[in-house]
């Protein structure tokens, strides 16, 4: 275990992580200096802690103060002059997954990609408690990693899912099952390039060893270009053909295959679960809960009693024959083109907040084809605009109040309009939940009727 009595540590970034991490370092008796671009007046959560630190407020991304340890939250990019310069002055520089990850011996399964990262983690989660696996799930998905490790005693085990902001910042870290689901254009405000961005994603195999598991899309050609490095166990996934060690789709079913002529085949029949990102999704799982030698009933039955997730092309309402889809999660392009190949035509797309700089042209033929009026809001509706204005009517608005209007304005019976942003919120709110609670709450308003309970 990793000692903390007395050593000096930084915690960049005073969010939700940054609070977990520094309360964790407090009770082991180390000093930590916090960092936050807000004021320390406006950082809500540090009551019972503000005596015991010191708060860096209004944070410019410079300097820090001579620091042994720094902990960087997901958000804060590690680039930032103030932590480049720490590092050539000896301190370490790590994640807070890097750092929980130092505090337990439990083993660790990880699973990181582009999109469907939180489905198949909320699943595969399910399934693991449903068959008394004790699974502690956190990560980027609601509980930091550090805030499980607290209460090690009560899992047998981690499942966590990773952003690769949070892989940028490991040195030993290691899952004993390691999933890469997918590698498409994101976060290029942040990366250099795709090939950067995807180096980032390949660091969760880094530290394994051939007595780990590396479970990978077969059909992402990122994915299977860093393969080649991997040194762990390869299971692999494909809807496209059959694979030796893992799992392929066949008629309707998906079949597992451990190598040595073990099969066995689970069926896909739940609603939620349509389209063959959803597919993907439950091999990855599959995969998964068959290494770790789950009965098939309980894989199935939990595939079956899947709710799905909130925000991911979730049916929040059907007024009058149009249905509302609350898309939040779509973040980048990628998960847009899915939300609209399982809609059918005519669709109102609301898309827009704070630009990626990735390529919208991956949305052409669909939009062309399926999308009747596409409304645009937030930073990135000039280059939205840009890319589409030759190919569908486009509505520019201010808000997320007026995105709706317009929509209940232009919709008739049998459409679809879909919250599907291509972009982050944090131009004009909290996180996506948030944007899509707005949605949700306009939706209701403009209509006077109850949301639906969704699918």
């Amino acid at each position: 275990m990793m000692e903390l009595q007395g050593k000096k540590t930084a915690v960049i970034g005073m969010g939700g992580t940054g609070r977990a991490v520094t309360g964790f370092i407090l009770k082991r008796g180390g000093r930590v200096t916090c960092y936050d671009r807000k004021p320390g007046s406006e950082i809500n959560g540090l009551d019972g802690m503000k005596s015991a630190i010191t708060m860096i407020g209004g944070w410019d991304g410079n300097a820090l103060d001579n620091e042994e340890l720094v902990i960087v939250s997901p958000g804060v990019p590690m680039a930032s002059k103030g932590i480049q310069s720490a590092r050539q002055q000896g301190a370490e520089v790590i994640s807070e997954i890097e750092f929980a990850s130092r505090f337990t011996k439990k083993k660790i399964i990880g699973i990181t990609g582009t999109n469907g990262k939180t489905t198949t983690v909320t699943l595969l989660g399910q399934i693991l408690n449903n068959a008394g696996k004790k699974a502690g799930v956190g990560g980027n998905i609601g509980t930091p990693f550090i805030q499980l490790v607290e209460h090690d005693s009560e899992y047998g085990l981690y499942l966590l899912e990773l952003s690769s902001y949070q892989l940028e910042g490991i040195v030993s870290f290691r899952p004993w099952i390691a999933g890469l689901l997918n590698i498409t254009d994101d976060h290029l405000d942040r990366y250099k390039d795709i090939n950067d961005y995807a180096k980032a994603k390949l660091r969760i195999f880094m530290n394994q060893s051939i007595d780990d598991y590396a479970v990978i899309n077969a059909e992402d050609k990122y994915t299977v270009k860093g393969k080649r490095t991997i040194k762990s166990r390869p299971y692999c996934f494909t809807t496209s053909k059959r694979t030796r060690r893992g799992a392929y789709y066949k008629n309707g079913e998906i079949l597992f295959i451990d190598g040595s002529g073990y099969k066995t085949a689970f069926t896909l029949n739940n609603p939620v679960l349509t389209g063959m990102h959803n597919v993907q999704n439950a091999m990855a799982c599959i995969i998964v809960s068959k290494l770790l030698d789950v009965p098939d009933t309980v894989i199935q039955e939990t595939i079956n009693g899947f709710k799905g997730l909130p925000h991911r092309i979730q049916l929040v309402a059907d007024i009058r024959g149009i249905k509302y889809y609350d898309d939040s999660k779509a973040t980048n392009v990628d998960a847009v083109v899915v939300a609209l190949k399982t809609m059918a035509a005519p669709v109102i797309l609301i898309m827009g907040g704070r630009d990626k700089e990735g390529d919208y042209s991956p949305l052409s033929g669909l939009i062309r084809e399926k999308v009747k009026l596409l409304i645009v809001m937030g930073e990135a509706k000039e280059r939205i605009t840009k890319a589409f204005h030759d190919l569908v009517r486009i509505t520019p608005v201010d808000s997320m109040e007026s995105a709706v209007a317009a929509a209940v304005h232009d919709a008739r019976r049998g459409d679809s309009v879909l919250l599907s942003p291509a972009c982050s919120s944090f131009d004009m709110f909290l996180d996506y939940k948030q944007r899509g609670d707005m949605f949700t709450s306009a939706v209701t308003k403009m209509n006077g009727e109850a949301p639906h309970e969704g699918l």
